[in-house]
This record gives C-alpha cells, sequence and structure tokens, in this order.
C-alpha cells in the first residue's frame, strides 16, 4: 500500500507540492534519497532490486513522477517495471518518456502521477488505461482503482487542502504522515509496513525541495534526507 497527494497551481508560494508515503517490504533493499551519480539529473530513492523509483524530481525540468500499484492485481514478472517507467518519464529519454494509453497494459497494475511541460496528469491502467490532464486542485491516489473511493486518499488530499487553505508551509504534512488516525497512514509492520515519508515542494521561483524519511520494520526512524535544488 502506498498513499500520496498532490496541490497543482492552487497554494501561493508553493504551486506543487507532493506528499506521500511508500509502504513496502522490508526486507526489500533500498538507496536513500539523493541524487542519483548516471548524470540525467534525476534525484530520488532507488529501488535495489528493480533498480527503479517509486518517487522522484529532475533537476534542472519540472518534472516530479510518483507511482502506486493497485491493491488486489496479482503482479506478472513478464511484466515491464513500473519503477522503470517512472524513470523514464523523469529523465525524459527512452522506451516510455511520453507513453500513450497503449502503452500501458506493458505494466503491472498502477496508479500514477506525472507533472512536466507545464500540466499534471494522471495514468492509469485500471480499470482501463487512461490518461487524464489533472486541473489546478488537491488530488489524491493510494492503491484502490481510480473509480473507487479511498479512505485513505481522502484523509491526505483534506491534510494536503488543510496546509493549501492556510498558505501554511507544507513540511508539517510530514509528521501528518506518522500520525495517528483512522484510516491509518502509517503501517508499523515488522514485515511490511511504511519505508518512507516524502514530501516535495516546488516555489514559484523553481526552487524545490525534497525530504524523506525513512524508517525501519515496525516503523522505526532511521534516517532524513532534505535536499533544495532548481527545477529551471
Amino acid at each position: 500500500m502506498c498513499v500520496v497527494a498532490l496541490a497543482w497551481q492552487v497554494h501561493a508560494d508553493w504551486p506543487l507540492i507532493l506528499i506521500g508515503n511508500r509502504d513496502e517490504f522490508h526486507a526489500r533493499p533500498a538507496a536513500p534519497l539523493a541524487p542519483w551519480d548516471d548524470g540525467d539529473g534525476i534525484v530520488a530513492g532507488r529501488d535495489l532490486q528493480a533498480g527503479g523509483t517509486w518517487l522522484g524530481a529532475h533537476r534542472g525540468s519540472a518534472r516530479i513522477v510518483v507511482v502506486t500499484n493497485v491493491r488486489g492485481a496479482l503482479p506478472d514478472p513478464a511484466k515491464e517495471s513500473r519503477g522503470a517507467l517512472v524513470v523514464d518519464m523523469l529523465r525524459g529519454d527512452g522506451r516510455f518518456t511520453d507513453p500513450v494509453a497503449a502503452d500501458l497494459d506493458r505494466f503491472n497494475a498502477f496508479n500514477l502521477f506525472a507533472i512536466g511541460d507545464g500540466k499534471a496528469r494522471l495514468l492509469t491502467n485500471r480499470p482501463q488505461s487512461q490518461i487524464l490532464t489533472l486541473g489546478a486542485g488537491v488530488h489524491a491516489l493510494a492503491n484502490e482503482t481510480v473509480d473507487q473511493p479511498c479512505l485513505r486518499a481522502e484523509r491526505l488530499r483534506a491534510a494536503l487542502s488543510a496546509v493549501v487553505d492556510a498558505r501554511a508551509d507544507p513540511e508539517g504534512l510530514l509528521d501528518t504522515l506518522t500520525a495517528e488516525g483512522d484510516p491509518a497512514l502509517f503501517l508499523r509492520g515488522e514485515v511490511y509496513g511504511t519505508r518512507a515519508s516524502t514530501l516535495v515542494a516546488v516555489a514559484a521561483d523553481g526552487t524545490a525541495k525534497m525530504v524523506e524519511r525513512r524508517y525501519e520494520a515496525g516503523g522505526r526512524p532511521i534516517g532524513t534526507t532534505a535536499l533544495q535544488f532548481s527545477t529551471g
């Protein structure tokens, strides 16, 4: 399970705010948030098992991408990597740099927010493959299909909407991601649970800040990374 919310063109100081929890098996190896050393400009954590990422940004452009899986869909190992889709879209190079709806069935079930070229889009292949342009507003995704309500996503969307309405600093949302409540945003399992809480906020001048808080089994904190860079 994962949950993510996006505020697009509605906060006067931060026209883009993306906040979310990554939930995964604790045994699956991952590298912390960092600029990648391949010269492609990606700033992201890294899945060391498949080589992709669930959420990242691109220095020097305004590209930001985040993906969730979809509950109840059995994974097919013959399908393309969802993390590689995120990387291609961030890099602006590769087979799936700018996918069309017909490409989306190549991947196991997913929902994805993609921001770039001055627009925000929702890509999904459940219940059917579609690419939607998002209007200004606060949007949220979790592991449900986009045609189904999700209380977890709605709780995070409401928290982000409150920050937008108050013109508050979005960094406080990182505490919201670990706060108790129903439904739970943060999973404290010993085998499977929340591995990282991540904030991406881009200011009106194009300056981006990314903060990642990481957790081990049981939800115990193991580190924080905070970065700032230009997307212009």
